[in-house]
């Protein structure tokens, strides 16, 4: 089967719906629809109803959803949906894919679902290792494959929620570690006996020197003891919450670093927004110049895009 022109990009994660009509061969965005209905709210309104089976009640959402597309552009209604949607939470639960998977996506397990007839909907599975899953990561790291030295090692870095690290070696993902960077951070500065200390600020430099003394007791393992200096440092030292904020990110971001400090091969960054600043300035903090690469931000944005083409090319 030929590439069709166009394909309907779903991207649901656990919070947020995004659908994009892309231009297969160029991978332009043709039109886009989001909203904030997320995987885990729609499964709870699965849950509370009792007309619908699971596919179905999911199946029916993501065509309304279709309908806010441009879809006078093309005939074509091929969606490719990667994250979520093939959880046990999502429209049909696949199982995951067994590390290593080839740069190319081949070893990913997809099934072709049908919705009303004549859309075709493609699920990709997430992958595991013997101690770790991700569903979602693995489409962005295809996706950045071609990006990657197909004769070396190295580690593929994508920070989030649940960062990833993603080792990879001679054209294939072989073993990844998940850290709840993100995760961490959020209850911490909201949900702990620290919130009182930290007040959120726009980043820039004058906040440097105290992010990375952060990322500096991090990376040496000092989290337990230096995490209630934050509460100290507001109550006895009059350090400003502000600064206190990015003494947490740098310390959880060093954390997480920490085992990259005795590694040798190089990392490839592929971050966002403000993550993608944090997270090479602490790199920098502790590893040779020669041994980071910063992707660009736009690279990253067209990831998902590009590994689930991919996956048409090998699946279509």
């Amino acid at each position: 089967m030929s590439l069709p022109l166009h394909f309907i990009s779903c991207d649901w994660g656990t919070s947020n719906f995004r659908l994009r009509l892309v231009e297969t061969k160029t991978l332009k965005v043709l039109s886009e629809h989001r909203t904030d209905v997320g995987i885990k709210n729609h499964f709870q309104k699965f849950k509370n109803q009792q007309t619908e089976d699971q596919q179905t009640f999911f199946a029916i959402y993501l065509m309304e959803q279709m309908n806010h597309l441009d879809l006078d552009k093309t005939n074509d209604l091929f969606v490719v949906a990667s994250g979520m949607l093939s959880s046990s939470i999502g429209m049909k639960e696949l199982p995951y894919a067994n590390m290593p998977i080839a740069f190319n996506g081949e070893d990913l397990i997809c099934e072709a679902v049908s919705m009303d007839g004549e859309s075709k909907l493609l699920l990709v599975s997430g992958a595991k290792t013997e101690n770790d899953v991700m569903r979602g990561e693995e489409i962005q790291a295809v996706g950045l494959s071609n990006r990657l030295p197909k004769e070396e090692r190295g580690i593929l870095l994508l920070p989030g929620t649940h960062s990833k690290h993603i080792t990879f070696q001679k054209g294939r993902f072989e073993d990844f570690t998940t850290y709840m960077t993100g995760e961490l951070f959020e209850i911490i500065s909201k949900q702990s006996i620290l919130a009182a200390s930290l007040k959120p600020a726009e980043w820039d430099t004058s906040f440097r020197e105290i992010f990375l003394r952060g990322v500096g007791e991090g990376v040496a393992n000092r989290q337990m003891t230096s995490l209630f200096s934050i509460r100290a440092n507001d109550l006895i030292k009059d350090i400003p919450r502000k600064q206190n904020y990015f003494f947490l990110s740098g310390l959880l971001i060093g954390g997480e670093l920490a085992a990259l400090k005795d590694r040798n091969e190089t990392v490839y960054l592929a971050a966002t927004g403000i993550n993608n600043e944090l997270y090479k300035l602490a790199l920098e903090r502790f590893l040779p110049f020669e041994q980071i690469v910063c992707f660009e931000e736009g690279v990253l944005e067209k990831a998902v895009l590009t590994g689930q083409r991919k996956i048409l090319e090998t699946y279509a």
